[in-house]
């Protein structure tokens, strides 16, 4: 719960560290406004907010007894997760075994430049759609076609698994070195 937390407010291509001690979960959680906490939904934080609970630190500060009067049978869940604590097993998704972007251009281009524009056009549009899905790349793959309908192939396994746009970057442009156009 904290990691998907700490996800969601941040930025891409940056990172948040919370440690994993009871006084860095509390600094991290109490701050975050009430709707950011699982299973606290835009109603249950309107409801929340008529007593003057926006914030997660406001319901790990407020009696169950009076959270229950509010929320109901979804109390307790908040309560606990207020406080770090959530009973949810972590189940992995399976990532997708491939995703790609393509582009093709009306003429034989010839421009280096623009190559590299177009390589990294794609690779900005694979990490966002990586980090909208949550997922990572664990290799990146770079095809040219030419003109006569032959292509050549290159990939290269990622040092570390990453949806980070820089990584990925970094990896296609070594690619589209590699292939000497």
């Amino acid at each position: 719960m904290i990691a998907a937390m700490a996800a969601a407010v941040t930025a891409p291509g940056a990172a948040t560290i919370v440690g994993h001690g009871p006084y860095e979960i509390a600094a991290f959680l109490r701050p975050q406004p009430a709707v950011a906490l699982p299973g606290v939904g835009p109603v249950s934080a309107r409801s929340l907010a008529r007593y003057g609970i926006t914030t997660v630190g406001d319901i790990a500060d407020t009696p169950p007894a009076t959270l229950q009067r509010i929320l109901g049978t979804a109390a307790r869940q908040a309560h606990d997760r207020a406080h770090g604590q959530d009973d949810r097993s972590v189940v992995p998704a399976v990532a997708p075994k491939t995703i790609s972007a393509s582009r093709r251009f009306d003429r034989d281009e010839l421009d280096p430049d623009q190559h590299h524009r177009t390589v990294l056009g794609l690779i900005e549009q694979l990490g966002a759609r990586l980090r909208d899905e949550q997922s990572v790349a664990q290799a990146v793959t770079l095809t040219v076609t030419y003109a006569n309908r032959t292509s050549t192939t290159r990939t290269r396994t990622l040092i570390e698994p990453t949806a980070h746009t820089a990584d990925l970057g970094a990896t296609a442009r070594e690619l589209l070195a590699l292939l000497g156009l």
